[in-house]
């Protein structure tokens, strides 16, 4: 088995949108909690809108995500959520900390932040096929209904959140010597290929 981390995923996710002051998204996130920033009257229900592009068989890269989030909802609640968090860094009197970092941090969480952690399994492909030094592609429908969920060149991966790789009926489980199997642990940089031989000679 081998584990891809954090370099691994650079060359694709975008965790955050600016370089930030050291503490300055602890600050900010104390803000969010304490100011209820990011409420679904604000933001909108993120799961259930990533889930809705999905189900419209988009796949959901970062600037997918980001279009159909605004197609949605506009941008006029990230701007409110953004007004929020600064009025309440006025009033915990922080300084250093600006508008527009305010409404930086709000697309990172709505846009970089909810892509990482439900764009997990098109991430993994990704990854994984990079790691090999192949061309991916997403799986059509069809391919989907036979446990394929992307392509490394001409390599089927399937890919499971990794907790729950191995659970339930056997039947479900993967056929190592069909796929090439990675399971990837949710809203964190980290993914296993649990059977690498399946693609012979990495780069």
């Amino acid at each position: 088995m081998i584990k891809l981390t954090g370099k691994h995923f650079k060359k694709n996710i975008t965790p955050t949108r600016r370089q930030w002051p050291k503490y300055s998204t602890q600050i900010l996130n104390i803000a969010g909690q304490n100011s209820q920033a990011f409420r679904s009257q604000f933001v909108g229900h993120c799961k259930d809108t990533w889930l809705k592009m999905r189900s419209e068989g988009i796949k959901g890269t970062l600037t997918e995500w980001t279009n159909y989030y605004n197609s949605e909802h506009g941008s006029e609640g990230l701007v409110t959520a953004s007004e929020k968090i600064y009025d309440m860094i006025c009033k915990m009197q922080v300084g250093g900390i600006t508008k527009d970092m305010c409404i930086d941090y709000v697309k990172e969480v709505v846009y970089n932040k909810t892509h990482m952690g439900m764009g997990g399994e098109e991430v993994a492909v990704r990854v994984v096929a990079d790691y090999y030094n192949l061309p991916y592609r997403f799986s059509t429908a069809k391919e989907e209904s036979q446990g394929i969920d992307g392509w490394a060149g001409k390599y089927p991966i399937q890919v499971k959140p990794h907790e729950s790789a191995f659970k339930g009926h056997v039947h479900n489980h993967p056929d190592k010597d069909k796929v090439l199997l990675v399971t990837y642990v949710p809203k964190k940089t980290v993914c296993y290929i649990h059977n690498p031989k399946f693609i012979p000679n990495p780069a």
